[in-house]
């Protein structure tokens, strides 16, 4: 298959990109009034950080697969001009996760089994054990060791609740944790076309009949630096056991009117926005023409308006 294909599947679907302590900022931060810019150290790492603007809501911004504050090395792409704009009504973050951009590393999980990580491409979570005590220990990249550094990163800054979070992609299933988690803290969140509850297993099925040349290069291209394809399936069985944590929360989707992969590929995509919509009593879906998977650098002006209307409903 063409290197684009592979290119589009890992850009659309995955790209579709803790521990508490003694807190610190970076003596090399810069820190004006409400905005700040630096290093924040949790415990024994630090997460690297922007914040800017004020105001009763903190709008926080989750990215997508191998994603940070930039899109991947380019520093003129990624959530800059949206913060610039929200920051006028809001306390925003954008932040790189560990492992990523200028933020300092942490371990990965323990791998799975063969037969546990075959179980779980396949979307059997019912027949692999979950120990939800192994992730109380120690850190790692699984959705819940995400969303526990971004809380302790927040907490070192003051950054207070309620919190309106916006993901991309993958970042979905961390701000679902986080939900999990913090329930009190969370008013509101905003899926830019995020990745379904059970994509590595949808993408695998997806693969198998219609591309199965593409198999290998599409699990070769999970690292150790934003988790493994063991900690996205991990995260993944999280989120499976999270029950209905967003019944109650307002869920707005922003999707990509087509994903430019074809019918096949776009009814799989349907179905997952679908599973996310009825999560919630208070969601909604909308639709952003010409854009792909990275609706906030294609289309960033509906990002703004979707944030503009949720904080309206949250205050």
């Amino acid at each position: 298959m063409r290197r684009n294909a592979l290119k589009k599947i890992i850009s659309t679907l995955l790209t579709i990109p803790l521990m508490l302590g003694l807190f610190s900022v970076n003596a090399y931060a810069k820190d004006h009034n409400n905005d700040f810019e630096g290093k924040v150290n949790i415990g024994d790492f630090g997460l690297y950080t922007k914040i800017a603007g004020s105001g009763k809501v903190s709008v926080v911004f989750n990215s997508g697969y191998g994603d940070g504050i930039n899109t991947g090395n380019d520093a003129a792409k990624g959530w800059v001009e949206i913060q610039q704009e929200i920051s006028k009504y809001a306390r925003t973050v954008t932040y790189d996760r560990a492992g990523l951009g200028k933020s300092d590393d942490t371990p990965n999980r323990e791998p799975l089994s063969d037969i546990d990580r075959q179980l779980l491409l396949s979307n059997d979570f019912c027949s692999v054990t979950y120990d939800s005590s192994m992730f109380k220990k120690s850190n790692g990249k699984t959705a819940i060791d995400k969303a526990r550094n971004l809380h302790a990163l927040l907490k070192a800054k003051d950054v207070k609740a309620p919190y309106l979070l916006v993901a991309h992609s993958i970042g979905s299933l961390d701000v679902v944790e986080f939900t999990k988690l913090y329930p009190k803290e969370v008013a509101g969140i905003i899926m830019v076309d995020g990745s379904g509850k059970t994509v590595m297993g949808d993408m695998m099925d997806f693969i198998n009949s219609n591309m199965p040349e593409m198999k290998e290069p599409f699990l070769g291209q999970f690292t150790k630096a934003d988790g493994t394809i063991d900690e996205i399936l991990q995260s993944e069985q999280q989120v499976y056991q999270a029950g209905d944590v967003l019944r109650n929360v307002p869920l707005t989707y922003l999707s990509a009117a087509d994903e430019g992969m074809g019918p096949v590929y776009q009814a799989v995509v349907n179905a997952e926005q679908e599973d996310w919509l009825s999560s919630s009593n208070h969601s909604k879906r909308i639709v952003v023409p010409n854009s792909g998977h990275y609706i906030y650098l294609d289309q960033p002006q509906y990002v703004v308006n979707a944030i503009k209307d949720m904080l309206n409903i949250i205050k």
